[in-house]
């Protein structure tokens, strides 16, 4: 009896460690191996889904990495330049003067005023056609004295900048550039105009009889206004009489 005691108890012991056997034990996948390859950082502005093993890896649209700006390049609402758009990012302008580190807004506003006609705003330099290049140089310096001496509508060209709020910017960080700034805005127009075609904005329409405003005032009753046809700077009524002037509004990043 003893001996059939044993046989049976070896029996069990065979068929349970053939079924412990045939249990395959892995290790359970990491979140990375999963998807959830980014800290949560990494996703602002995007929807993230959340590891189930460890909270403060997620999942998100692969974030770009932001460049170096240089001229051409599109500056986007978090004030960086990327090669690829990122989601959840807006472009808002292209870099001109990567030495100041200055960006044209994409958009422009047509046939506006320069403002206050008659009105010496005394705090501005007065400057002439000639020495632009090192008079009243600052443009959002410049705006927000005019702004100050003109009130905040929108109405007239520094005044339309000031109020411009384009990718959740806060009012008063778009500027109407200074005629140095447009110069420059002027001699990079290739590499802005190429920018401004990729980012979906309104060209730059290089004609003799096109005008920018800038913020550069140059007497009681005038400013410099750019030919962006041919680059010429000339001096020209604060009020609508130039109603083909237009404005484009610049940001500082």
């Amino acid at each position: 009896m003893r001996k059939y005691l044993l046989l049976a108890g070896a029996a069990l012991i065979g068929l349970g460690g053939s079924a412990y056997a045939a249990i395959d034990c892995t290790v359970p996948p990491t979140c990375e191996e999963l998807g959830y390859a980014y800290p949560a950082d990494w996703c602002k502005d995007q929807a993230v889904l959340k590891c189930p093993f460890d909270q403060t890896k997620v999942f998100c649209g692969e974030p770009s990495s932001s460049v170096t700006c240089k001229v051409g390049s599109i500056l986007y609402n978090d004030l960086k330049c990327y090669d690829e758009a990122p989601n959840g990012k807006t472009a808002i302008a292209v870099v001109f003067d990567h030495n100041k580190k200055l960006a044209i807004a994409l958009d422009k506003k047509s046939s506006i005023q320069w403002g206050g006609y008659g009105t010496d705003i005394s705090t501005l330099t007065t400057c002439t056609t000639s020495n632009f290049s090192t008079c009243g140089t600052d443009g959002k310096d410049n705006t927000q004295k005019i702004v100050s001496a003109l009130g905040t509508g929108s109405d007239y060209a520094a005044g339309y900048c000031y109020n411009k709020t384009d990718g959740g910017l806060a009012k008063g960080s778009w500027f109407l550039p200074s005629m140095s700034e447009l110069k420059t805005l002027y001699s990079n127009k290739t590499q802005v105009s190429t920018g401004l075609q990729k980012a979906g904005g309104a060209t730059i329409l290089y004609n003799a009889s096109y005008y920018y405003w800038s913020s550069t005032e140059s007497s009681r009753n005038t400013a410099l206004g750019l030919n962006v046809g041919n680059g010429i700077v000339y001096s020209n009524y604060k009020d609508n009489s130039y109603s083909y002037y237009h404005t484009r509004c610049a940001v500082a990043y």
